[in-house]
This record gives structure tokens, C-alpha cells and sequence, in this order.
């Protein structure tokens, strides 16, 4: 069994054919070992993706795992931040409240007060409409296209193409 790509494996597997076409379907001793090598090959190819497809599974698992881990953490943390910028607040408002500049500077980096301005609304019925906007957005109803296709309708642009896929089922 030799090492080939899918795609050679597949070429082979064309080529043979051809053979046994030419030959009006006759399959002699040869062309059967032929076969056996491209069925081996093809059945190695095929176990090292669905072991390359578990693992892949397995590895998604993992990451769901760890970004799940990766939420909680992130939760913890800004709660400590919360807290932290709750107590920088305060010793900054403590000092501004003393006469000192409301600033605080260290190797971590500085802290300041700052005034911001941010809107409120506070009864959005109250707003004139002067003040809205409007959002439209509009997709392909391919359902409806679908159902308009089969019952015999012509949708121009559109047709419906029939496709062979594989189905893979792992353990």
C-alpha cells in the first residue's frame, strides 16, 4: 500500500475503470489486484480522516470546554475590576476633596477624574419623530422561491439543482 493523495487515489481509481471499459467489463487477475490496491489505499485514506475528523471533534469540544472556563474567569475578573476602579474612585475623590490633584501614577499605568457627558433618555413617547430614524433591511425569501420553483413557477435568476453529498457518521 503506497502512500497517495485523495486525489491520486481517485485518478486511479478512474483509470481503472477506463481499463475495465476497454476491455468490454472484463476484469482479469491483474486488473482485480489493481482494484485491491486502490480499494487499500482509498480505505487507508479514508480511516486517517474520519481519525483526523475525531479529532478535530474532539478538539472542539476542548475549546468549548475551555472558552466556557474563559467566560467565568472573565466574569470574576470584572468584578474585580469593578471593584478596584470603586476604590481608585473614591481615593481619588477623597484626594480632590482634600485640595490634592485627583490623580494617581505607578509603574501599572495612571488613574484621573474626568466628567464626561452621556445622553439620557428619559420617555422615549416624549422624543418628535424628527429624532427617530428607520432601519430596512430585506433578504432572499429562498423558502418561498423553493416552493415556487417545485410548483412550477419560473423565478428568473434562480433554479433548482440537484446535488449529491456525502454522509458521514462517526462514532
Amino acid at each position: 500500500m503506497s502512500k497517495q493523495s485523495t486525489f491520486q487515489i481517485q485518478q486511479a481509481a478512474y483509470a481503472w475503470l477506463d481499463a475495465i471499459e476497454a476491455s468490454d467489463g472484463e476484469v482479469s487477475d491483474d486488473a482485480q489486484t489493481q482494484l485491491e490496491i486502490i480499494l487499500g489505499d482509498a480505505q487507508a485514506k479514508a480511516t486517517a480522516l474520519f481519525y483526523a475528523r475525531q479529532r478535530c471533534r474532539s478538539m472542539q469540544a476542548e475549546a468549548k470546554e475551555l472558552a466556557a472556563i474563559a467566560t467565568v474567569q472573565k466574569a470574576k475578573w470584572k468584578g474585580h475590576e469593578m471593584r478596584i476602579l470603586g476604590l481608585l474612585r473614591n481615593l481619588l475623590e477623597a484626594k480632590q476633596a482634600t485640595g490634592e490633584k485627583p490623580q494617581i501614577a505607578g509603574h501599572w499605568g495612571a488613574a484621573h477624574l474626568r466628567k464626561t457627558q452621556t445622553l439620557k433618555i428619559e420617555d422615549e413617547e416624549l422624543i418628535g419623530l424628527e429624532w427617530h430614524k428607520e432601519k430596512t433591511t430585506t433578504s432572499i425569501d429562498t423558502v418561498a422561491i423553493k416552493a415556487a420553483l417545485k410548483a412550477g413557477q419560473d423565478v428568473e435568476g434562480c433554479k433548482m439543482v440537484e446535488q449529491v453529498s456525502a454522509t458521514i457518521r462517526s462514532k
